[in-house]
């Protein structure tokens, strides 16, 4: 199935924290979006640069059926799960979210 919305959630991780991060965004963090019921799955992918820091950089993205659950999640699970990646992660994350339609 092809999603008609994408909500991306790009996370610069801190080398030191990465191993634990990685076990909480699989076990916790996707889980929480998915159990919103507005996102029928969801997709890790690295980016490929590396940081001279050895920190490393992840792509999350969350698949919605239609505009109605997009709209579903920004309004009523947005803030509180941006909220969960700040207040577990502190500065050893650094996150960005985008919006995506899928136009073709």
């Amino acid at each position: 199935m092809k999603p008609e919305y994408i909500w991306n959630i790009t996370t610069k991780v801190a080398a030191a924290v990465h191993d634990r991060w990685f076990t909480w965004l699989k076990e916790e963090y996707i889980p929480a979006f998915l159990a919103t019921g507005c996102f029928y799955d969801a997709m890790i992918l690295k980016l490929m640069h590396h940081e001279e820091d050895g920190d490393v950089t992840y792509a999350v993205q969350f698949y919605a059926r239609s505009g109605a659950d997009y709209r579903q999640f920004a309004e009523l699970h947005y803030a509180a799960l941006k909220a969960k990646m700040r207040t577990t992660w502190g500065t050893d994350c650094y996150s960005f979210d985008s919006a995506l339609q899928v136009v073709n």
